[in-house]
C-alpha cells in the first residue's frame, strides 16, 4: 500500500473508492452529505439512489458503483454502519446536540474500525476479481467520520497491497 497526496477523482486508476455509510433513505438515496461521497454525488447524477439500492441489495459492503468498460471504475467502502442503538459516544460531534435518543442514523455515527477491516477485505477480493492493478481510496474514517490514520494506517498495511494507494487530499 502506497501513501500518496492529490486530489481522489484526479488520479489514472482502474478504480476510485468512496468511504460511504449503510443509511438509505426512505426514497432509496444513500446518504452522501460530506468528503468524497458528496464530490461523487455532486459529480454524477443519481449515484445517492444506484449506492442505495446497491446497499438495499447487497447489504452494507463494498459495491461497484458504477463500471463501464474503458472507464475508472467507482466503488463504495464502508467506513459507518446503516445505524446504531443511542450511545452519544458513537455520534459525531456535531451531531451530539441534534441526537439525544434512538437510533443513531449511520451517517450520524463515528467511523467503526471493523467496518472498515471487513471493507479491505472486499476491495482486495474485487480488485482480484476485477484484475484491478491501481485503486485508490481516501484515509478511511478519517475526515467525516473522526478516526485518526495513525490507528487506521497499520490496519490498512496488513491488508492492502501494493495496487492500492490511500490518498490523502491537497
Amino acid at each position: 500500500m502506497k501513501n500518496i497526496v492529490g486530489d481522489l477523482f484526479k488520479q489514472k486508476c482502474d478504480a476510485i473508492v468512496i468511504t460511504t455509510n449503510g443509511f438509505v433513505k426512505a426514497n432509496g438515496a444513500n446518504v452522501m452529505g460530506m468528503g468524497c461521497a458528496k464530490t461523487a454525488r455532486d459529480m454524477v447524477d443519481g449515484v445517492d439512489k444506484i449506492l442505495g439500492h446497491c446497499i438495499k441489495t447487497h447489504g452494507n459492503n463494498v459495491n461497484l458503483i458504477l463500471a463501464n468498460p474503458g472507464r475508472i471504475a467507482l466503488v463504495s467502502f464502508p467506513v459507518k454502519p446503516v445505524s446504531l442503538p443511542y450511545n452519544e459516544n458513537k455520534i459525531v460531534r456535531h451531531m451530539r446536540k441534534k441526537i439525544t435518543n434512538g437510533t443513531i442514523p449511520g451517517w450520524a455515527c463515528i467511523a467503526d474500525v471493523d467496518i472498515i477491516r471487513r471493507s479491505a477485505h472486499q476491495l482486495v477480493e474485487m480488485a482480484d476479481s476485477m484484475g484491478w492493478t491501481n485503486v485508490v481510496l481516501p484515509r478511511p474514517g478519517c475526515g467525516a467520520g473522526e478516526l485518526s490514520y495513525d490507528d487506521i494506517e497499520p490496519i490498512l498495511q496488513e491488508i492492502l497491497d501494493d495496487r492500492f494507494s490511500v490518498i490523502t487530499f491537497k
